[in-house]
């Protein structure tokens, strides 16, 4: 009996030897995978931040991309085609045009530039006429004062009229085409080649000193508050 008993002591003194050994172990793998999975968190790339900077230029492209859709489906540069689809003329009034309206239709038709060119004038028309009319308010309202008012004044009003005797000189020629052009199209159509670009440089030439005097105008307008809207204002003012 009593070497039963010694043997019993001595295997349980085995198995509590084994569990220890057990436990011990079990504690090892368990740190070594928290030391794994705390190794991969650490090698995991912290998520960086959208900076003010990528969000603008992110804004430029959007804007840039819709100011060509603009130019292209607002604007209507024809006759080009896009997929199955032709550029539709829709009519816009242009006060400041003396052509009538199916000349202006077969400027959008054959000088889709200067057709374009021909809005440009007539929205700095606009501008210069109501700069004129913001200084004559002005003028009436302090008359002692008149002298200054009207010293400016002359400068606008010298501005509006270089841009609008310019623009009847193109006019001239896109009448004579437009009518050789309905009495016999093919010297019509050499006519409108020969012609096209030399009228839209001439307009373009006229549009440039007149944009430089009304920018004076536009930098005046106030910026909208904020970030995002403060910079789509900024986009739009500069692509449209």
């Amino acid at each position: 009996m009593l070497g039963f008993g010694k043997k019993k002591k001595k295997q349980d003194k085995k198995e509590a030897k084994a569990s220890k050994k057990d436990l011990a172990k079990k504690k090892k793998e368990s740190k070594g995978k928290s030391d794994i999975q705390d190794a991969s968190e650490k090698k995991k790339p912290k998520k960086k931040k959208i900076s003010k900077k990528l969000i603008f230029i992110f804004l430029l492209v959007l804007v840039a991309v819709g100011a060509s859709s603009y130019i292209v489906h607002t604007l209507y540069f024809a006759p080009k085609t896009f997929g199955d689809k032709k550029a539709v003329y829709k009519k816009i009034q242009l006060k400041h045009t003396n052509l009538p309206e199916e000349m202006i239709r077969f400027s959008f038709d054959y000088f889709p530039d200067l057709y374009v060119a021909m809005i440009s004038f007539n929205r700095e028309m606009d501008l210069f006429d109501r700069e004129i009319k913001r200084i004559d308010s002005i003028a009436k309202k302090y008359p002692d004062q008149k002298k200054i008012a009207n010293k400016e004044k002359k400068t606008w009003e010298k501005a509006k009229n270089t841009l609008q005797k310019a623009f009847l000189k193109i006019e001239k020629p896109i009448k004579e085409t437009y009518v050789l052009f309905r009495v016999n199209k093919a010297k019509g159509l050499a006519q409108i080649k020969s012609k096209q670009k030399e009228l839209t440089e001439l307009a373009l030439t006229a549009l440039v000193p007149a944009k430089e005097q009304t920018q004076k105008i536009k930098s005046n307008k106030v910026v909208p508050k904020g970030f995002i809207k403060g910079t789509i204002y900024r986009l739009k003012k500069k692509f449209l």
